[in-house]
């Protein structure tokens, strides 16, 4: 079997484009929530972690960027970055097959309201060809595949919150198997009306003022969010043979699912405690120093992954630091699993954990160690990145540094 290596990262959220940048700004407690720009009376007080002034001609130059749309931009930018960070130029890139696999929970969700719209309102002969290209969930990996001459395997993965880390698995194993040599791996989620509407009208928001609280007693939701991310995954002897920079390793991959009657109680049948035990493998829990979860607030949802992650740590359960971004990222759906993984592997490298955002009560019931109020120091090499989604998918991810 082939080891899997990280050789490069790109993405685009809230606060910022860079992972040492976002790293240092967790760390330092900044978040990305601003006043909601969705008009919309439903939408008073509430808050979102959006891209401030995004404009992907920065990155991407003056080229025609009128077949992507927001999704596909976002993908498009992320690639970009990830394509330069891990030195996977043009001509490299028609030497050798480099693929792309994306996660999203929603795709293009603007895109799809817009067109169907337009035809229910002006009838199907307005209907916009170049939108209904953007409508079907796989257009924005295709999309960045053609925009950045990605040859090799093209897949999107849509498993909800549990995509983005979905997909980074997924391609690792593709990897591993000798199926490909070289992947871009992610996900991406953009910010739309018609996903705050969704969000606010499901009761999976906070109040409107307040703030995330992972794994807080007081938690009673999540702030919606957008951004995407690419980990550039190669087989060991193809990096070194291009004397790539060698980031990280992806170690092993596990996945479950819940069914939605299971999924209505913290306890019982977890198939996240299930994926982070195969995960782990036969090693078992020992040599994990830090776990990055992907609590976001949710009363039940946090409930659950608490109770997954306990049970499967099982007696180093309290000596395991456990942190999130997602009380100052906000949920970024398909897009979390990514950005979890790169501000991971950030941490690992720089020594750090950054602690969880808005947890000031720690739900003493989970048994965990949270890493609250201040960065916290760690010396450890190996990780736990986890997923969990409403709709019963779960995975987790086993990552390590030099």
């Amino acid at each position: 079997m082939s080891e899997v290596v990280i050789t490069g990262v790109g993405l685009v959220c809230a606060l910022g484009d860079q992972s040492s940048r976002v790293h240092e700004a967790l760390c330092a407690g900044e978040d990305g929530f601003d006043p909601s720009p969705i008009p919309g009376a439903e939408f008073e007080g509430y808050r979102v972690s959006a891209i401030r002034e995004f404009d992907p001609r920065h990155y991407l130059g003056a080229k025609n960027l009128r077949p992507l749309d927001r999704t596909g931009r976002l993908v498009a930018v992320a690639a970009e970055l990830a394509l330069a960070d891990s030195g996977w130029s043009v001509d490299r890139r028609r030497a050798q097959d480099v693929g792309l696999v994306l996660g999203t929970a929603f795709g293009s969700t603007k895109t799809i309201g817009e067109f169907d719209r337009r035809a229910m309102q002006e009838g199907p002969e307005y209907a916009s060809p170049l939108d209904f290209a953007n409508t079907v969930i796989s257009a924005a990996a295709g999309q960045g595949a053609i925009w950045h001459h990605l040859r090799g395997v093209n897949s999107t993965i849509s498993t909800g919150l549990a995509s983005g880390l979905h997909a980074i698995g997924y391609a690792s194993q593709l990897i591993r198997s000798g199926r490909a040599t070289a992947l871009l791996a992610g996900g991406a989620e953009e910010l739309s009306f018609e996903l705050l509407l969704g969000y606010v009208r499901a009761g999976l928001s906070c109040a409107p003022g307040d703030v995330p609280r992972p794994f807080d007693r007081r938690r009673s939701g999540g702030i919606l969010g957008e951004g995407a991310g690419f980990l550039a995954l190669e087989e060991s002897e193809l990096a070194r043979s291009r004397n790539a920079r060698v980031i990280g390793r992806v170690e092993a991959f596990g996945a479950g699912y819940d069914s939605r009657a299971t999924m209505a109680a913290a306890n019982g049948p977890n198939a996240l405690r299930a994926a982070i035990t195969r995960a782990l493998g036969s090693a078992g829990p020992q040599g994990v120093g830090a776990v990055m979860s992907s609590a976001s607030g949710h009363p039940l949802l946090d409930a659950r992954e608490a109770v997954a992650i306990r049970d499967a740590l099982g007696d180093r359960a309290d000596l395991v630091p456990v942190t999130t971004i997602k009380g100052n990222l906000g949920e970024t759906q398909g897009a979390g699993g990514a950005l979890q993984t790169m501000v991971m592997l950030e941490s690992l490298r720089a020594r750090r954990l950054p602690p969880v955002g808005g947890l000031e009560q720690p739900d003493e019931r989970f048994g965990l160690d949270f890493v609250t109020g201040a960065p916290r120091s760690i010396d450890v090499t190996r990780a736990l990145v986890t997923a969990l989604a409403r709709e019963g998918n779960a995975c987790a991810l086993v990552v390590s540094v030099d």
